[in-house]
């Protein structure tokens, strides 16, 4: 019985809260259920909009972050392409520098007291503190140390140690090579010293060490390098490399060369040697 009668209260109640309260001409309209929650719906709809709204600010952040994560992964992507586009034109540079010198730089003779022989590689031992070559010893041919050896492409190195069954060359580019050498563009003398990776230094120029310059222009990246004949032990004339780098008073020179895909080199010596 007390159930029910609770029943019937609650019943009225929500009789009341949803018919007489709700009409305009109540006197208690102003006591309605839809009045007293009002606020507080009002309420929750705030905060829901709230939260929806720091939920789609996160979302837009997080795009953000993406996007900024993807242009910094395109900018590197556009920086190794200016350096690829850089090097291409340093390569395109030479290139047309060496069509329009082509008649000088491939007119090299074999000076008269000197005679080739044409010998096959069988190690490079190549190392930080040394750049060596083992080839085979010709037969019936008098090889002698600091006889030079060249390939297709220019300079290789000279002979530092030679027997009946092998030869070792000292390249270029080993620490203790030191290659007296003309820049083409400016006839200035140098010396391209080896540091026993795949570049070597440009040092010891003339127009840094005489009171007077009476050069035209200081090294230029893309300038061409010969040996100069100076020493006595590489003839002129003969490619070395290329300027590729000048930073602060340290000149970098690319060797013509790919020394470590050598198979084939030839070696200059003296027929008359006994």
């Amino acid at each position: 019985m007390r159930r029910i009668l609770i029943l019937f209260c609650a019943a009225t109640i929500l009789y009341l809260s949803v018919s007489y309260w709700y009409l305009p001409s109540s006197p208690y309209a102003h006591y309605s259920l839809q009045n007293i929650s009002s606020p507080l719906l009002h309420s929750i709809g705030t905060t829901n909009r709230f939260f929806g709204s720091i939920s789609q600010n996160f979302n837009s952040i997080k795009y953000w972050a993406s996007s900024r994560t993807k242009l910094n992964e395109h900018l590197k992507k556009l920086e190794q392409i200016e350096d690829e586009l850089q090097q291409t034109k340093i390569e395109l540079s030479t290139a047309q520098k060496i069509i329009n010198q082509l008649e000088t730089l491939t007119n090299f003779q074999v000076p008269s007291k000197f005679n080739r022989a044409t010998v096959r590689v069988y190690g490079s031992p190549i190392g930080f503190y040394d750049a060596q070559l083992i080839t085979a010893s010709p037969s019936n041919i008098v090889i002698k140390k600091d006889d030079i050896a060249i390939s297709e492409k220019g300079l290789v190195g000279r002979i530092v140690e030679s027997s009946n069954r092998i030869l070792r060359v000292m390249l270029i580019t080993d620490m203790a090579s030191r290659v007296p050498i003309k820049i083409v563009e400016t006839g200035e003398n140098g010396i391209a010293v080896g540091n026993g990776t795949s570049t070597m230094s440009l040092e010891h120029l003339q127009s840094r060490e005489m009171i007077t310059n009476s050069y035209k222009r200081p090294p230029a990246v893309g300038d061409l390098l010969v040996t100069s004949g100076v020493g006595g032990i590489f003839p002129p004339d003969i490619l070395v490399g290329i300027v590729a780098a000048i930073k602060d008073e340290e000149i970098s020179v690319k060797t013509f060369v790919t020394f470590h895909s050598l198979e084939i080199i030839s070696i200059l010596y003296d027929h008359m040697a006994s």
